[in-house]
């Protein structure tokens, strides 16, 4: 990794890019959103109310098990 690299994903509740580190990381177990699980396919979400509801809501999310 070169020197001065930031990670940026995308919130999957507004769509906005931003860096890794000012997201929350959410994993699928059992059905259900866990947040900062370690292992699994991990979900980004920004802290906003709004976008952890909807993403709360997302029936895609929930199939991505």
């Amino acid at each position: 990794m070169k020197r001065g690299h930031v990670p940026e994903r995308t919130c999957r509740g507004c769509g906005q890019k931003a860096p890794q580190s000012g997201l929350l990381r959410f994993v699928v177990v059992d059905g259900r959103l866990v947040a900062e699980g370690r292992s699994g396919k991990g979900i980004y979400c920004c802290n906003e109310t709004l976008c952890r509801d909807r993403l709360a809501k997302s029936k895609k999310v929930l199939k991505a098990d």
